[in-house]
């Protein structure tokens, strides 16, 4: 990656970001990617590049109006990251792979969050289809996410997007964390127990 300071900036950004998303166990060893779009230029993290421990070098800076050099190394999602931008205003988006939003995904074609919190912001959580990197995948993505803040690929794991890389985390940690919630409901109901609905919807 030049060194400039806007370059530098946007690497530290997203290396801070990719941290998170080890910690929360949401990728493992080189899943998961992000980008960040200023303008026609999109930096986005390297094919196959270690979000445990991001580099300089990992981070690509790629055009939206036209090929460059870097393209070929860039993640191998970035078809769907371009079309996410094309179809909406967002600036930043995080793709992982959370286990309870991907083991849902076998079962649901949306989720409907049960907490308050994920249901207030975003009411529902569309699950859509497509191979990693495919022209499939980017249009039923950015289709998806031109209308909301989130979606699961079934069986592959979870899109947010969002004009700040901050909002886009916070949305990708809400589904994960409604997707446990759902899952945690299921196994009590399973136990026999009484569903109270609670009042606040």
């Amino acid at each position: 990656m030049e060194e400039t300071s806007l370059d530098y900036l946007v690497y530290k950004t997203m290396r801070e970001y990719a941290k998170r998303l080890v910690i929360r166990n949401y990728v493992t060893a080189h899943g998961g990617n992000l980008s960040i779009r200023s303008g026609n230029t999109v930096w986005i993290t390297r094919h196959a590049s270690s979000l445990e421990d991001l580099k300089p070098d990992d981070v690509i800076r790629i055009r939206m109006d036209k090929p460059v050099g870097f393209d070929i190394v860039a993640s191998t999602e970035t078809p769907v990251h371009l079309a996410i931008y094309r179809k909406s205003s967002n600036l930043a988006i995080m793709h992982a792979h959370p286990k309870y939003a991907i083991a849902l995904s076998y079962f649901y074609d949306e989720l409907i969050p049960m907490d308050s919190e994920a249901y207030h912001v975003m009411k529902r959580i569309p699950v859509v289809e497509g191979s990693p990197g495919s022209q499939m995948l980017a249009e039923n993505v950015s289709d998806a996410l031109s209308k909301n803040h989130a979606v699961i690929v079934r069986g592959h794991g979870v899109f947010a997007a969002a004009k700040f890389m901050d909002v886009a985390y916070q949305y990708l940690v809400m589904v994960e964390h409604a997707a446990e919630i759902i899952y945690l409901v299921e196994f009590f109901k399973q136990t026999g127990k009484k569903f109270i609905t609670p009042k606040i919807f």
